[in-house]
């Protein structure tokens, strides 16, 4: 294809966004996310290269290609679990230090980083479907009916564990301001 370069801008455009709700939707990992979006994107590019046939339906073609990421991700992954360590995926960001502003208060920063941090662990410590609609509330910003449609869930039950969350994490951090 000739401009399989602009034609991939123009389907990227007005596919990311569902194709990131589908990706996050069926992910085992919000962790994952990223990786597969990129690689989802990736394909979609080599697609466009390797086709001379015009695409009837771009979102049926990038989920399609979403949908086969995914299970290759998660096939790969399986093949290299116990082989590559975990503790790499850990390793202190360097960039933090050049992040901060220096008129800012690097204390009232530092807390408000280990704050962040600490939710996000628990929130991870949460089943893996109340992550998603975590992720997809506050990231993705998506309305409550959205994400349950996307997870194939009831609205009431969406709405029923984002509250129940969040107010496990208001509690949990305002017993600990008041030790």
């Amino acid at each position: 294809m000739k401009d399989a370069r602009l034609l991939f801008e123009d389907i990227y455009s007005r596919q990311q966004t569902a194709a990131l709700r589908y990706i996050t939707a069926k992910c085992l990992n919000i962790s994952d996310i990223d990786d597969i979006y990129q690689d989802t994107f990736l394909n979609v590019y080599r697609s466009l290269c390797n086709t001379e046939k015009p695409i009837e339906n771009e979102e049926a073609f990038v989920i399609n290609i979403a949908k086969k990421s995914i299970s290759r991700y998660y096939g790969l992954l399986a093949k290299l679990r116990g082989r590559v360590s975990d503790s790499l995926s850990r390793l202190p960001d360097k960039r933090l230090l050049e992040e901060i502003p220096a008129e800012e208060d690097v204390e009232m920063l530092v807390a408000d980083r280990a704050l962040c941090d600490e939710i996000f662990e628990t929130v991870s410590s949460m089943p893996s479907d109340v992550q998603r609609i975590v992720y997809m509330y506050f990231i993705l910003d998506m309305p409550l009916g959205a994400i349950a449609k996307a997870l194939k869930l009831r609205e009431e039950t969406v709405k029923g564990r984002l509250y129940r969350t969040l107010d496990r994490i208001r509690r949990t951090y305002k017993r600990r301001e008041t030790l």
